[in-house]
């Protein structure tokens, strides 16, 4: 019964505590209207729409330089690999070891 109790107990205090620690952004609970500044020239609205529309766009940016990055150096390599074939046509491969040589 009593370790029961215990359970029960420790079961209220994480249901009570746990959305108080877990909270999803401080900024976004303690926000404050545009009428609380001082002015009016502060817009807090629209500095949560720029922070949100650089957080999504953030993914596509690095993604896209990686793709970019990627496909300069396959076209430096192609262009590279062009200025190495002979004029016949046939590229020509040394050996890089003894045993493939034989």
């Amino acid at each position: 019964m009593r370790r029961a109790a215990l359970v029960v107990l420790a079961a209220v205090l994480i249901a009570v505590l746990v959305p108080a620690l877990l909270s999803a952004c401080p900024l976004c609970k303690d926000a404050k209207s545009d009428t609380d500044y001082p002015g009016g020239s502060a817009s807090l609205p629209k500095g949560f729409y720029y922070s949100i529309l650089l957080m999504v766009s953030a993914p596509f940016a690095v993604v896209g330089g990686l793709a970019l990055r990627i496909y300069l150096a396959r076209r430096r390599g192609r262009a590279l690999e062009a200025s190495v074939v002979p004029e016949g046509g046939a590229p020509s491969f040394a050996p890089t070891s003894p045993e493939a040589g034989t």
